[in-house]
């Protein structure tokens, strides 16, 4: 290699944690993932328990209901994804990199060579672009946007890593059939932290709170009229996460390729309000969803030198598991006292995320990163992620 060109084999570390940015950016917006779920009432004389039939509720929300919303949706996170998890991953080797004063880390000349300071803060912002589509089942079908934006600061320890981020996000959806669109604004902040227990390894922490503001206008049904004056709901709450995840790192010239093993808790909690708009507004008690899930999977990435810079392609992929999240009863009431309760959807307890990246390490410190992620395998909901940000040691 010629000493104009960036030496890949060390610039790769670095290139690599550039677009880790993706994932604390990430971290943060998918903690904040909206998943909005529609209650419906189903059929009386559906099987499924959706609907307590000794209640007028029944009624109110119509007969056969697929696609008739009959309550406040619940509107809660899907947790981290895979394409957060793995960008703050990243973030925090590129880190170690540095902690460990390698020869590696700078190198002289080209392009890409690093001109920045390691001693320094690093500065992220980035933006995101989701879509989702869920499936009309025991909850009503929605397709739902989200737009978010993320600020972060972090810092090489002695030991590893340590750094915060902030994000703001909005979510706009609309349910199948004409049911009514909601709205979710939600505001959060995380921590995290790295330990490398080697210089190929690494222990991920992350821990964060966000608060949630959920505003709702659902259509209401009898006996299978639409009536006028829509049921508008208004709540808060907030939701708690935290992450444990590691991997190992094997390199070989340019290319790194490792497995990911994670574990992750999220907690959503949602106040409990009375619909307005309609004499046929429903009563709901405090909601609250627990979930714990696995993740099992790899992530690959090769250092490409050129006349401007390192150009990192990337690609991951994992297996994801729920372990504690179930389908839960509602037990709403009308206004006059009367029950109406009905349950949710099951969790898909078994399904896939992957994605794929690409970073620009540029001179002085600058990196540009775009990101695309995806679940898939999931029977009940398709999600499509897209992060574009920079990073820039200060």
């Amino acid at each position: 290699m010629r000493k104009s060109q960036l030496d890949i084999s060390g610039v790769h570390e670095r290139a690599i944690a550039a677009m880790a940015i993706v994932g604390v950016a990430a971290l943060m917006t998918v903690g904040t993932a909206e998943r909005a779920h529609g209650q419906t009432f189903q059929d009386v004389n559906d099987n499924n328990g959706a609907c307590d039939t000794s209640s007028p509720a029944c009624d109110i929300a119509g007969t056969a209901g697929a696609g008739e919303v009959g309550g406040q949706p619940e509107v809660q996170s899907d947790g981290l994804s895979s394409a957060q998890r793995q960008a703050i991953e990243q973030r925090l080797r590129d880190e170690r990199c540095k902690a460990d004063k390698s020869a590696n880390c700078v190198q002289p000349g080209g392009g890409a060579a690093d001109t920045a300071s390691f001693a320094g803060l690093n500065l992220f912002v980035s933006g995101d672009y989701q879509n989702k589509e869920k499936d009309q089942a025991a909850e009503a079908g929605f397709t739902s946007d989200r737009a978010g934006i993320t600020f972060g600061l972090d810092s090489p320890m002695d030991w590893g890593v340590i750094g915060g981020a902030f994000s703001y996000n909005h979510t706009w959806g609309q349910f199948d059939d004409n049911g009514g669109d909601f709205g979710l604004d939600s505001w959060s902040g995380l921590l995290y932290g790295s330990y490398y227990p080697s210089d190929a390894s690494f222990i991920d922490g992350v821990i964060g709170l966000g608060l949630k503001k959920s505003l709702t206008d659902r259509r209401v049904i009898n006996n299978g009229n639409i009536l006028a004056g829509d049921a508008k709901g208004d709540t808060a709450g907030f939701e708690f996460q935290t992450s444990v995840s590691g991997g190992y790192d094997f390199t070989f010239d340019n290319f790194t390729v490792g497995p990911r093993l994670g574990i992750h808790y999220l907690r959503t909690e949602y106040n409990a309000f009375t619909e307005t708009g309609t004499p046929m507004a429903l009563n709901y008690p405090d909601q609250v969803e627990d979930s714990l899930t696995s993740t099992l999977g790899f992530q690959g990435s090769v250092a490409i030198s050129t006349s401007f810079g390192v150009v990192v392609p990337q690609v991951n992929a994992e297996y994801v598991h729920e372990f504690l999240n179930d389908r839960r009863t509602v037990h709403a009431t009308e206004l006059d006292g009367d029950a109406a309760t009905f349950v949710t959807d099951p969790p898909d307890r078994d399904y896939f995320n992957v994605g794929a990246g690409l970073v620009f390490v540029l001179p002085d410190g600058v990196s540009p990163f775009l990101s695309y992620s995806a679940e898939v395998a999931n029977r009940f909901e398709e999600v499509h992620t897209v992060t574009a940000g920079v990073r820039i040691e200060m």
